[in-house]
Formats: structure tokens, sequence, C-alpha cells
């Protein structure tokens, strides 16, 4: 009696599984990063340096900020970067409007000031409701000649990865 139960409630899942094709059509990406289907413009951007060691060895906020907005410009050139002041972030607590604006954050951590210097490097993108939809990262160790150089061939490499993905799950590509 038990064996019949399992398996008719077995054949009954499997006939909707293949009865429903509009589910079937849709990959992974589809389903964790649906969010970015209504985004219109992005407000933030921003690369947050932490540490001492990170100074000390030339990094800034500021310069990978604005190399961050130019691989952005780069990357997603139909998508409009409006800027939002802190001071105007409120406006966007309203779920219909904030679900309609992207960002974009990066934390750079390095330690060690000379040979070997450890760094991690993480993006994180989402939209002024859910600000981790997508997520990137690395971990590794250079010497001091090379970090630059490395932060910012990640940062272009993982905005890339964002704009396939996000470009993808629109439909535009």
């Amino acid at each position: 009696m038990g064996k019949r139960l399992i398996i008719s409630i077995l054949i009954i899942m499997a006939f909707f599984s293949f009865a429903n094709p509009v589910n079937s059509q849709k990959t992974i990406d589809d389903i964790l990063y649906q969010d970015f289907k209504e985004v219109e413009t992005f407000g933030y951007i921003y690369v947050k340096v932490q540490e001492e060691d990170s100074l000390l060895v030339g990094l800034k906020s500021e310069e990978l900020t604005e190399f961050a907005k130019l691989k952005y410009k780069n990357n997603f050139a139909n998508i409009e970067y409006r800027e939002i002041p802190a001071e105007e972030s409120y406006l966007y607590q309203e779920e219909e409007k904030a679900k309609k604006v992207g960002s974009i954050w990066f934390r750079v951590w390095t330690v060690g000031e000379d040979f070997p210097i450890a760094y991690y490097i993480e993006c994180r993108a989402g939209t002024y409701k859910n600000y981790e939809i997508w997520r990137d990262e690395v971990l590794g160790f250079c010497d001091a000649t090379e970090l630059k150089q490395i932060v910012r061939n990640e940062i272009t490499r993982m905005i890339e990865n964002l704009a396939i993905t996000f470009f993808k799950v629109r439909g535009e590509i």
C-alpha cells in the first residue's frame, strides 16, 4: 500500500513538472538574478579601500571608485548612471523606487607593505531594495609593484562578469 502511494505521488509530480514548460525554460541565473530585470538606472558605485596597509601601498578609494565608474560606462552603456547623494538615499526607501535603482560596491582589503601582500577584493551588486543580488570575490597575494594593476584588473573582470549576468537575465544578450 505504501509503495503504491509513493509511486503514484512520484508519477503525479513528474507529470506536473513536465507539464509546465515555462518553468523548465528558466535557468538558475534567471531565478537568482531576476531582480535585475527591474533596474532602470544605477545610483551608487563605490570602492571601499580598507586597512592602513592598503593606503601605504598607494590604493585610494577615490581613484578606484572613478576607475570602477569608467568600467561601468564601458560595460553598461545603455543603463544610465545617476549618482544618488547620501542625503537623498532616503527617497529610495519606497519599494517601487528601490527596486529600479542598482548599486555596485567593492571592498579592497590588503595585508602587508612588501612581498607578500595578501589581498581580498569583493564586489556586491544589487538594488536599493536588495543590495546583494550578485557577488564575486577573489583572494590572492603579490608584491607591491603588481598590486595596483591586479586590483584594477579584478575590478574590470568583476564589472564585465556582472554586465554579462545582468544583460543575460534581461534577455539583452
